[in-house]
């Protein structure tokens, strides 16, 4: 049954114990994803698209005059003013990426390539996908960077559960990705001890230190290298962590096949500073990943 959006429940409308049910219920159940792989996480070779990406947020570093001259983006940092590096705490963003909230058309071009091998290579049914892909600069040394660890499933801030998260590194892993993934076991064991409460476990997360060296025993590593992508559970518990010694450029993004969200009986809307509603026209791009313009 296909429901309207005038249909659904807005899933901040619901009750705490109503939330508790619905987030047991998402967490303890099998996922589409794992229906679709057999697993919770999945890395696959992207062809040239890190090479393509990289190459746009060079091109726009260069066009927006945040850089004087081409450098690895690696050693960003090293060029960066403070006041770029710096998190804002309370969303873990600093100014940087927040100068890729908007690209241009050359770039959207590539995005909308990406997302027809997405849908030829690894999602082989028409989705919805994020309408603006996420690019994140995480520089070490940088004002707020204790904002990390902070342990989050996208479910936690809204997102719906039905999302495949994809993230594609940019850079070389060199020290590390600085990102950290626990798998759907862990995170139900986490989650349990919540009694599937996710503002508790955001709350405990955000504030208690202790807590997060817990988590950290649950995590491991993201080791994807260049050249590759990892797709996972939207479930799975993740976080961001200070970088050591070079910056980290990388692209996620959000997607939902169309068989999945028109099941969905609820509407969700973002918890961030946006308040964005999952809805094609909104988060989601209009048109699904079969409607593309042809270039």
């Amino acid at each position: 049954m296909r429901y309207s959006e005038d249909e659904k429940t807005n899933l901040t409308d619901m009750s705490i114990e109503e939330k508790k049910v619905l987030s047991r219920n998402t967490f303890t159940g099998k996922s589409y994803f794992q229906t679709l792989f057999n697993c919770d996480q999945l890395e696959i070779n992207c062809s040239n698209f890190n090479v393509l990406f990289r190459n746009e947020i060079e091109r726009i570093l260069l066009e927006k005059n945040l850089i004087k001259e081409t450098i690895p983006l690696e050693n960003l940092y090293q060029v960066l003013s403070d006041e770029m590096r710096a998190y804002d705490f309370e969303f873990g963003v600093n100014k940087i990426s927040t100068y890729f909230y908007d690209t241009d058309a050359k770039f959207m071009q590539i995005y909308h390539q990406f997302i027809k091998f997405l849908r030829e290579n690894f999602i082989h049914e028409p989705f919805y996908f994020q309408a603006t892909p996420t690019i994140r600069i995480h520089c070490p040394n940088a004002e707020n960077s204790h904002h990390y660890p902070r342990y989050h499933s996208d479910i936690c801030l809204g997102h719906p559960p039905e999302e495949i998260n994809i993230w594609l590194p940019l850079t070389e892993i060199l020290d590390g990705h600085g990102f950290k993934m626990m798998s759907v076991a862990s995170s139900q064991k986490i989650l349990d001890e919540f009694d599937y409460d996710l503002a508790a476990f955001t709350q405990r997360s955000v504030n208690d230190k202790d807590f997060t060296r817990y988590c950290d025993t649950h995590a491991k590593p993201v080791t994807t290298g260049f050249g590759k992508l990892i797709a996972f559970d939207s479930r799975s518990i993740h976080t961001g962590v200070p970088m050591v010694s070079h910056t980290r450029a990388s692209l996620d993004i959000r997607v939902v096949p169309l068989s999945q969200y028109e099941k969905m009986k609820l509407a969700y809307q973002g918890s961030g500073r946006r308040k964005i509603m999952f809805t094609p026209g909104n988060c989601y791009s209009e048109k699904d990943s079969d409607h593309l313009p042809k270039n």
